[in-house]
C-alpha cells in the first residue's frame, strides 16, 4: 500500500458527482444474465460542459415484456433510488417501463434521466459563501483559494471570492477577512464520554503541588452543602516533588472536609484519591483485599491510605451517583461543544460502550450530535459478538462503526508497555492485557467481516508479538476492509519497521506522550530502548502516511499544540527540550496537519468526505488566527482558533478580545 503524501491515496475517487457514481455502481451490480442479455452497457461521465452518451452496442432486445409487472416495478424502484431521480423522470421512465422496450429505446429513456441529473447538479444554489481567506484544500494539488461555495452541508464549488460570489448573488457572504483556513481536524483517539464527564470536574491539570490541588478543593467545599460529591481529574504525579508524593493521604482532604464527599482522578486515569467519607462509603478497610488488575494503597500501619490504583478505583466508581440519560445528554453536548474550541470535527473512539453508544445514537436522532463518531468497538465481550453477527454500521452519516480495537499493552511510564528488555524496577515484567491468542481471534472474526484491525501497541514485544498474530491471521483469512491501525505506536525496531511497511499497516502516534517517555527511558530500561523511541519520521517516509491523537482527556486536547511537538520534536517545556527532543524525526507541518486530517480520514474510511476541502466533500473546516503552513512551527503554539464550521455551520465562534476576525 503506497499512501502518498501528496493525498493520491488508494481506492480515492475521481471528483464526479455523487448521482453519477451511483449510477455506474448499479449498472455493474444490474443482474446482467436476467435482464442485460450480454449487452454491453459503460459508464456515463457528465458534467456542467459536456455529455457523452453511451458508446454504440449491439441492438439486442432487452425483452422485458417477458417480465411480470413486479418485476417491472422493482427495476424502476432501483432507479428512481440509486440515480436519485426527479418525480417527472419518474414518471416518463414508468411509462416507458410498463412496455416492451427494445435497447435503443431504453438508452433513450437513460439518456432523459440523466439529462434531468445534469440540469439538477448544474441548477444547485449555496447556502452561503466563505470568501476572502487563505483556503488550503490539502487536495493532491496542495490547491488555495479564496472561497468556498456550500450547499447542503457540501462543497458546492470553490475558487475566486469574486466568481463565487458573482455567480451565486442569494447565497450568504461570511467574510474571512484573509484568515487561514483548514479543514476540520479529525482526532485519531479520544474519550468523549469521560471527557464530557469530566467537564464538571475540578480541574487539577496546572496544579504543581500538592497544596494547590488543595486550595481548588477549598474554594469548591465553600459553595457545596454537605454530602455533595467534589471530584477532580488531572493531578500529575510528574509534576508533584517527591515530598509530596509521599504524603499522599486521606487525612489531608479529612483536613479540607469530612462533611463532603471527594475524589481526585489523576491525569492519566489510573490512580484515584480520596477522603476518609469516601472511604467508609466504599466499605474499605484494611482486611480489604485487592481487586484483580488492581490495588488499595496502605499506610505503614496497615490502614487504607486513600489511593486506589488501576482496577482498584472500580471500588470508588461503583458507588458515585449516577447521573440520569438526560444529563447524560447534556455532559456530552457541553463535551463537544468544547471539542469545536480545538477545531475538532470528528473523533476516533476506542472506549465505545452499549450504554454510552445508545445515548450517541439518540443525540443523533435529536439532532444534538453535530460531530462525526469514528466508534471503535472493543474486540471482546458483548458488543463484539454483536458487531460480528450484524457487520459493519454507519448511523446516519454521523457515527460510523467499522473498527474493533484490543490493547496488547499500556503506559511506558506506568511500566505497562511490554518491552524486550526488562524494566528496571518492579514489576520487570508487564503482562499482556490481550495477548496474541486474543488479537488473533479477534482479527480472524474481523477479517471475515469486513471490519477494521486497531491494536494498541506501546512496547517493542507488543509490536513484534502484535505482528506475528495480524500475519498468521491474514494467511488464513484475507483482511476484507484492510487499513490495520497500531495505535500509540513507541518503540519500534528496524526489523518491525519493515514489517509495518509490508503488510500496509497505518501508524498512529501520540507525540507527547512519546516526547514526556523520552525523559523517562534511560532510568527506566536499558538506554538503547531510546533509539528505536519515537520513530515518526522514519515511519511516515516508508509508509507515506502517519495519523496523530492527542488521547483527550488524559493528555492535551489541543491539536494544534500536538502539531506543534510532531513538527518540531520539541515540547512546550524547554527545560525538558535541554534534556532530550526528538527533532532527529520531525515531520513539516504540512504532514503534520495531515496527520489531523486527510490521512486521518484514510485511516477511518471517511476519505471520500472528509479530510480535505474539495467538491462534494463535507464544508467541515476551521479557521486559524495565523497562517500555520507558511510560518515557523512555534506559530502554531500561540494560533488561535477564530471559527470552527461544520457542513456548513458555524458551530464555534471565538469572540474573546484577541479574536478580531468577526468584531
Amino acid at each position: 500500500m503506497n499512501y502518498h503524501h501528496d493525498n493520491h491515496l488508494p481506492g480515492a475517487k475521481a471528483m464526479e458527482s455523487q448521482s453519477i457514481l451511483n449510477m455506474k455502481m448499479f449498472i455493474m451490480r444490474m443482474p446482467q444474465h436476467e435482464y442485460i442479455h450480454n449487452e454491453k452497457i459503460l459508464p456515463l461521465k457528465m458534467s456542467c460542459f459536456r455529455m457523452k452518451q453511451f458508446p454504440e452496442t449491439r441492438k439486442k432486445s432487452i425483452h422485458l415484456e417477458n417480465h411480470n409487472e413486479k418485476t417491472k416495478e422493482h427495476i424502476l424502484y432501483s432507479f428512481f433510488v440509486h440515480f436519485k431521480l426527479p418525480i417527472f423522470v419518474l414518471i416518463i421512465i414508468k411509462f416507458q417501463l410498463m412496455k416492451a422496450l427494445t435497447l435503443k429505446r431504453t438508452a433513450k429513456v437513460l439518456f432523459l434521466a440523466f439529462f434531468s441529473v445534469f440540469l439538477a447538479a448544474c441548477s444547485k444554489n449555496p447556502e452561503v459563501i466563505y470568501i476572502n481567506g487563505k483556503i488550503y484544500t490539502l487536495d493532491k494539488n496542495n490547491t488555495i483559494v479564496e472561497a468556498i461555495a456550500v450547499h447542503d452541508g457540501r462543497i458546492l464549488a470553490s475558487g475566486k471570492s469574486g466568481e463565487l460570489t458573482e455567480k451565486y448573488k442569494d447565497a450568504k457572504v461570511i467574510d474571512l477577512k484573509g484568515k487561514t483556513v483548514v479543514p476540520g481536524f479529525i482526532d485519531a483517539e479520544a474519550n468523549l464520554m469521560e471527557f464530557s464527564k469530566q467537564l464538571s470536574l475540578l480541574d487539577l491539570r496546572n496544579a504543581r503541588s500538592v497544596e494547590e490541588i488543595l486550595n481548588i478543593v477549598r474554594e469548591r467545599v465553600k459553595t457545596s452543602k454537605p454530602d455533595e460529591w467534589i471530584g477532580g481529574f488531572g493531578w500529575d504525579e510528574l509534576k508533584l516533588s517527591e515530598k509530596d508524593l509521599e504524603s499522599l493521604n486521606h487525612t489531608l482532604l479529612d483536613g479540607i472536609s469530612t462533611q463532603h464527599n471527594i475524589y481526585l482522578v489523576n491525569a492519566l486515569g489510573n490512580t484515584t484519591w480520596v477522603n476518609k467519607k469516601v472511604l467508609d462509603a466504599a466499605k474499605v478497610t484494611k482486611d480489604t483485599p485487592d481487586p484483580e488488575n488492581g490495588a488499595i494503597g496502605f499506610d505503614d500501619n496497615n490502614n487504607p491510605s486513600g489511593l486506589f490504583y488501576e482496577a482498584a478505583q472500580e471500588l470508588v466508581i461503583n458507588i458515585l451517583p449516577q447521573p440520569s440519560e438526560q444529563e447524560v445528554m447534556s455532559n456530552i453536548t457541553r463535551g463537544i461543544n468544547e471539542l469545536f474550541k480545538y477545531g475538532i470535527t470528528e473523533i476516533n473512539d476506542a472506549n465505545i460502550t452499549e450504554q454510552g453508544l445508545s445515548v450517541y445514537k439518540k443525540m443523533v436522532d435529536d439532532n444534538k450530535f453535530p460531530i462525526r463518531l469514528y466508534a471503535m468497538i472493543p474486540g471482546n465481550g458483548p458488543m463484539f459478538e454483536k458487531y460480528i453477527s450484524s457487520g459493519p454500521e454507519n448511523y446516519k452519516d454521523r457515527i460510523n462503526i467499522k473498527c474493533f480495537s484490543l490493547e496488547y499493552d499500556g503506559y511506558f511510564e506506568t511500566q505497562d508497555a511490554a518491552m524486550n528488555d526488562d524494566y528496571t524496577e518492579e514489576p520487570k515484567r508487564m503482562t499482556p492485557f490481550n495477548d496474541e491468542f486474543d488479537i488473533k481471534e479477534m482479527t480472524k472474526k474481523a477479517n471475515e467481516r469486513d471490519f477494521q484491525v486497531s491494536i494498541k501497541t506501546v512496547g517493542d514485544r507488543a509490536l513484534t508479538q502484535t505482528l506475528n498474530a495480524i500475519e498468521s491471521v491474514n494467511k488464513e483469512v484475507k483482511s476484507k476492509a484492510g487499513r490495520t491501525r497500531l495505535e500509540y505506536l513507541e518503540f519500534v525496531n528496524q526489523q518491525d519497521l519493515q514489517r509495518i511497511k509490508q503488510m500496509e499497516i497505518i501508524p498512529s502516534i501520540r507525540p507527547e506522550v512519546t516526547l514526556a517517555d523520552k525523559l523517562l527511558v534511560n532510568e527506566m530500561i536499558k538506554p538503547e530502548n531510546a533509539q528505536n523511541l519515537g520513530l515518526w519520521s522514519a515511519l511516515f517516509k516508508q509508509n507515506n502516511m502517519i495519523i496523530s491523537g492527542t488521547d483527550f482527556p488524559y493528555h492535551t486536547i489541543n491539536p494544534l499544540v500536538v502539531m506543534y511537538y510532531l513538527s518540531t520534536g520539541l515540547s512546550a517545556d524547554t527545560a525538558a527540550n535541554r534534556l532530550t527532543n526528538n527533532t532527529a524525526q520531525k515531520l513539516s507541518v504540512l504532514d503534520a496537519l495531515r496527520s489531523f486530517t486527510v490521512y486521518s480520514a484514510f485511516a477511518s474510511f471517511a476519505e471520500d468526505v472528509k479530510g480535505t476541502l474539495e467538491n462534494d466533500k463535507f464544508a467541515d473546516m476551521v479557521v486559524l488566527s495565523e497562517d500555520i503552513v507558511s510560518s515557523d512551527p512555534a506559530v502554531l503554539l500561540k494560533t488561535k482558533i477564530l471559527m470552527t464550521i461544520v457542513r456548513g455551520e458555524v458551530v464555534y465562534e471565538n469572540k474573546s478580545p484577541g479574536a478580531f476576525l468577526f468584531k
